[in-house]
């Protein structure tokens, strides 16, 4: 393409404003600044190869873990430890946390700079200082941690010169990470604290539980409250007794009383049975003898008269013999049965019975007075050594709580350490560090695509800013944008040195003369 040259006036400047820009003015800019374009873009394209070429190769190893809840962090307390069985959802902030633990100086130093634990204060110099962050700096350069979005999974990369250094670094950082879980997790020490503390208690318990039962074996007793509390039951119990035997002895000596009243009015046979029969026997013998002696008086009449001893004598018999007759007549004979009287026989009955009964309840009562004073007697003499055998047993029993707590929370951190032997935390290795041979970096097609991507754009720009910045003019259509005259015509320039034609415009002002302009270097003046 022709390199067009125009006449302007002295000293204008012939710049093309960036909103007059079209299609055709940047295929016309590339072509006058080829060079350029391919001067920039073989730059970068040879220094996008040497980069590759000169880069050491690297290798990604990596590996996933899990942020969970399936165990609950241990709160050290005095009291004994209820861990509640519901699983809650994993929250952002946890996950986050979890994050930042992983990028945590005390995760990354071991495994950045495995010497500088072992380091003592003295020998941490400004040197040693310096020497440490930049190995730091340079493992935290290869290392990538980050959140796999929306889900409770936590992905770390690590690039090294070689997959099996990538790989033994991930998994050094696997198990510092898992270590400082665990120390997070719960107090350490914890499980040797509680078993020491443990048969501490259980010593103190042996003595005191010996204390106590040799205070048990000196005054013969085994429970103190269990005995006390069975003395007071039968003494209860007893003095109930007694009372209810008191109420009987006054009911039964009113029982008595009233009996002994009634016996004495009480008949104690009555008639139960009575038969009547007449004297029959004895009016035939009467009459018989009546008869006999009223002939005997008929004898005596005869020879005898009624003022006669004789006749008045047989005249008195014979009356006493009527009258006699007559009273047999007038009165059978009865023959009555009798038997005892039941109402006194069971009067006498009961009588008897109380009094036996009575005898017996005396005697009762007279062994619940000997018990319920007995029992009085042991209560009082175990009331001396209740104070004392109370503190002895409620020491025992203090010591024994303490023992079963310490107990309870040595076999729990015993759980816990062996859950974290065996990894089980709120962060599980979801994917172990995997190695791969395709190296990482460098990428030598996607570093070309993106060198011949760069090439051309900071050769684009490189034209562009040449265009921009250009104090000539190179066509008639910028002279005549320039200038405030028309372009008539222009004119090809031979030029001796390289061959190339140029062209000279003329300029039309109102009623001047075209004038030729010269070059003078790039520049075009009139």
């Amino acid at each position: 393409m022709q390199r067009n040259a125009a006449i302007v006036p002295a000293g204008a400047a012939a710049i093309v404003p960036a909103s007059d820009f079209s299609l055709r003015t940047g295929v016309e800019g590339f072509f006058r600044q080829s060079r350029l374009f391919f001067s920039v873009a073989m730059i970068v394209l040879f220094a996008t190869a040497a980069v590759t070429l000169a880069m050491h190769k690297q290798y990604v190893s990596e590996m996933q873990f899990l942020v969970q809840n399936t165990r609950e962090n241990v709160v050290v307390t005095p009291e004994p430890t209820t861990s509640p069985s519901i699983v809650s959802d994993v929250t952002e902030e946890q996950v986050n946390s979890e994050l930042e633990v992983l990028r945590s100086h005390d995760v990354v130093d071991p495994v950045a700079d495995p010497e500088w634990a072992s380091l003592r204060p003295e020998e941490r110099t400004p040197e040693a200082i310096r020497h440490h962050e930049s190995l730091l700096a340079k493992f935290q350069k290869h290392l990538t941690a980050e959140v796999v979005r929306r889900t409770d999974i936590i992905t770390v990369s690590f690039r090294a010169d070689s997959p099996e250094a990538a790989k033994d670094t991930l998994d050094r950082l696997s198990a510092s990470y898992l270590a400082e879980l665990r120390r997070l997790q719960r107090p350490p020490g914890a499980s040797a604290f509680f078993a020491s503390e443990a048969e501490r208690a259980r010593q103190a318990w042996d003595d005191a539980t010996k204390q106590l039962v040799d205070f048990q074996q000196q005054h013969e007793v085994i429970s103190l409250p269990d005995q006390e509390a069975t003395l007071d039951n039968e003494l209860t119990q007893d003095n109930e007794d007694l009372f209810a035997t008191d109420s009987a002895l006054r009911e039964l000596d009113a029982q008595i009383a009233a009996s002994s009243s009634k016996l004495g009015s009480i008949p104690s046979r009555q008639a139960s049975q009575e038969r009547v029969s007449p004297n029959q026997g004895l009016t035939e013998q009467l009459s018989t003898l009546l008869v006999q002696m009223e002939n005997k008086r008929t004898d005596l009449a005869t020879n005898y008269k009624a003022s006669d001893r004789q006749v008045q004598d047989l005249d008195r018999q014979i009356r006493t013999t009527q009258a006699a007759l007559q009273d047999a007549q007038a009165n059978p004979s009865k023959e009555q049965t009798t038997d005892v009287d039941p109402a006194w026989q069971q009067v006498h009955t009961n009588y008897i019975q109380n009094q036996i009964v009575r005898h017996a309840t005396a005697e009762h009562r007279a062994m619940l007075t000997g018990r319920v004073a007995d029992l009085k007697q042991q209560l009082a003499s175990l009331e001396t050594v209740t104070a004392q055998f109370n503190n002895l047993q409620s020491h025992s029993d203090e010591l024994k709580q303490n023992y079963e707590l310490y107990a309870q929370k040595r076999d729990q951190a015993q759980i816990e350490d062996a859950m974290d032997e065996h990894k089980l935390l709120n962060v599980a290795v979801a994917q172990e560090p995997t190695i791969s041979y395709d190296p990482e970096r460098p990428k030598p097609l996607l570093y070309g695509a993106l060198g011949f991507v760069t090439a051309m754009f900071l050769g684009i720009c490189a034209v562009y800013l040449a265009e921009t910045g250009r104090r000539t003019i190179a066509t008639p259509r910028e002279l005549d944008v320039a200038s405030r005259y028309p372009v008539l015509a222009t004119v090809p320039q031979m030029s001796w040195r390289s061959g190339r034609s140029w062209q000279v415009g003329l300029l039309a002002p109102d009623n001047a003369p075209a004038e030729v302009g010269a070059r003078n270097g790039n520049n075009l003046h009139l």
